[in-house]
């Protein structure tokens, strides 16, 4: 066997082991949501109440009865109206922070890079107490404002890294050529520095979207009236102190899956080419 052939033959190997390990990776992933649907889907009390991989009996009934016990509908509104404005602002004012970052180089803008994506390794939970104190002494317990402020506040680190990235990709000489035909900074923001990054908008609306959905202690702290709840907050309807109702509570995950993974389908495209080309460039 040639030299040539047994490279060959050795890439076409290590190809299949890369994706026999995928494959089981795939599959353990996997687990937990087979998990969740199948015990969303049996019917109340079966198995014993626990969770389970093989279905005794489907039902629809833990659907029905969790939407119509916990009020899902108007939850699911107000998780959208919070989920949809941290997100638009978080586009929006993290783009504008990396557009001047790239744009309009200025002594100690490295420092001021560094203070602001030092919020990524700030988890919510270590903040939780004095951010509660702040949002009490504002008086935004049970407002929207309560939960999109923080929300937005998280996700503009990440939003700064991605959108700086994608900028600093675009060729200067666009740029100059804009400026010699008179274009405004907002008219190059606009104009240029948007349409050429629209794998970075989709990456970063995704991350803020399946933050904002699926956060849930900021949720359960300032949002303490009904009709004011998230629909995480619907988990904890059978979640006892003594006893739990798993079946309803993997039916209302299993539904709380389901907008954010739409969101993901119509976006997943551009939402890896955001992970693979202007997220890692410099």
């Amino acid at each position: 066997m040639s030299a040539r052939a047994l490279t060959v033959r050795r890439r076409q190997l290590g190809r299949g082991l890369l994706h026999l390990v995928l494959i089981v990776l795939a599959v353990f992933f996997l687990i937990p949501v087979v998990v969740m649907i199948v015990t969303a889907l049996q019917a109340a009390g079966q198995g014993g109440g626990g969770l389970s991989i093989v279905p005794h009996s489907l039902t629809f009934d833990n659907f029905r009865a969790v939407w119509e016990e916990t009020g899902l509908p108007r939850l699911l509104v107000n998780s959208v109206i919070v989920t949809v404005s941290s997100t638009l602002l978080v586009l929006f004012f993290s783009s504008l922070a990396a557009f001047g970052l790239v744009q309009h180089a200025f002594v100690g803008a490295s420092v001021v890079l560094l203070v602001l994506l030092a919020g990524i390794m700030l988890p919510p939970a270590a903040i939780i107490v004095p951010l509660y104190a702040e949002i009490h002494d504002f008086g935004l317990l049970n407002n929207y404002l309560g939960l999109i402020g923080p929300y937005t506040a998280l996700g503009l680190s990440v939003g700064i890294l991605f959108f700086r990235n994608a900028f600093s990709a675009i060729p200067r000489d666009i740029v100059r050529a804009a400026k010699v035909d008179g274009a405004s900074p907002w008219a190059i923001y606009v104009r240029i520095f948007l349409p050429l990054s629209l794998p970075a908008i989709a990456t970063v609306a995704i991350l803020q979207v399946l933050f904002s959905w699926n956060e849930f202690l900021i949720a359960l702290l300032v949002m303490t009236k009904e009709n004011r709840e998230t629909a995480q907050l619907a988990y904890i309807t059978y979640a006892g102190l003594y006893s739990a109702s798993f079946e309803k509570q993997f039916a209302v995950l299993a539904l709380l899956t389901i907008p954010v993974l739409l969101v993901f389908l119509v976006f997943q495209r551009q939402f890896v080419r955001g992970l693979t080309s202007g997220a890692i460039k410099g």
